[in-house]
């Protein structure tokens, strides 16, 4: 009877050890042999297949096959995961660079507006820079009158347009220079008068002279009073009068009015009669100081002129002197050459 509890008692050990439940009940120690074969349960006995550690070690192994509820994933799942989780990224790239494509376009046109806004208005902001725009007058004078002397012929109709923009350019000059612009502006239309009539045999200036000369409008070298001869060789002189003029304006050692009279005495008063010469010369005391004039040849107010600007405008100043001079020789010499040089008083 011993030996049987012993035994049951060595069974139910070796299960509790087996499946790690410590602290079982044993019922057969209160109630004998009947009550544990009543009440104790039909278990299997493993560790007398091989003993308890080979049990153990075998229940081990199925536990960690056995899958487990949040535990490691089979590699494909894991892979597939990655895959979505790139293409999504991916996704999501591209459709930030296309935005942010969009806006950079949207800013750049934007940039290129305020650029394009910016560069018209620096005339705007460079009030200075503008000024040296504004010699218009100035500068079509000079450019008229750079093509009137073509080697050793002076184109007519040329010469008139030139004498036409530096009309303008001496109005504006103030009323230092009226009484001049007025008489220059008489023997133009005068010579034009002319001209517009037989423009094809007037084509050149020695031409022009020669078809008047042919006609025996002149009495030798005395010329007929509307002719385009007198009107040519009036303009000549006051050329010649203010080439001087304006060359003294380029260095500014001379006074303005010093130099008109110098220049006066030098190519008008020698063909001007007594009432002339007395009304140039009074014409001429008015002549203002050199920053005036510099100022009203660049088309600028007084306030606005600065050594840079004196310096642009006296450039294009000594530009059309030196287009003059080779003009006037020229000129003087188709006069002579023809026998047209008039030196009587008016």
């Amino acid at each position: 009877m011993r030996d049987i509890r012993f035994l049951i008692s060595l069974l139910l050990i070796g299960k509790c050890i087996t499946e790690g439940a410590p602290g079982t009940p044993l019922p057969f120690l209160q109630g004998g042999p009947k009550c544990v074969a009543d009440s104790a349960p039909r278990i299997p006995v493993p560790f007398l297949r091989g003993g308890s550690t080979a049990a153990a070690r075998t229940m081990k192994i199925q536990q960690q096959r056995r899958p487990r509820k949040g535990g490691v994933k089979p590699i494909g799942i894991v892979v597939n995961k990655v895959k979505q989780g790139i293409g999504k990224l991916g996704g999501k790239i591209r459709h930030d660079t296309v935005h942010i494509g969009k806006n950079i376009g949207r800013e750049w046109g934007k940039l290129t507006t305020s650029a394009r806004r910016l560069v018209v208005n620096i005339p705007k902001i460079l009030p200075r820079r503008k000024s040296l725009k504004s010699c218009k007058k100035l500068d079509e004078a000079c450019h008229t009158f750079a093509s009137v002397l073509r080697g050793d012929e002076i184109d007519t109709s040329q010469l008139l347009k030139a004498c036409h923009a530096h009309l303008a350019l001496m109005k504006s000059g103030g009323s230092a220079l009226r009484l001049v612009a007025k008489d220059l502006e008489s023997n133009v239309h005068k010579a034009e008068k002319v001209f517009k009539k037989s423009p094809k045999d007037g084509k050149c200036l020695s031409s022009l002279l020669e078809c008047e000369k042919s006609r025996g409008i002149h009495n030798g070298n005395q010329l007929q009073e509307k002719s385009a001869a007198m009107g040519l060789l009036w303009i000549r002189r006051s050329l010649a009068f203010q080439l001087d003029l304006y060359a003294s304006l380029i260095h500014g050692q001379v006074h303005p009015r010093d130099a008109a009279y110098s220049a006066y005495s030098k190519h008008l008063s020698p063909f001007h009669g007594w009432a002339l010469r007395k009304v140039f010369p009074a014409s001429l005391s008015q002549m203002p100081d050199r920053q005036v004039f510099i100022a009203k040849f660049g088309g600028i107010d007084l306030d606005q002129l600065n050594a840079e600007v004196d310096k642009v405008i006296a450039k294009k100043l000594k530009a059309l002197v030196a287009t003059w001079d080779p003009l006037i020789s020229t000129w003087k010499d188709e006069f002579e050459r023809l026998g047209l040089e008039d030196t009587r008083r008016v």
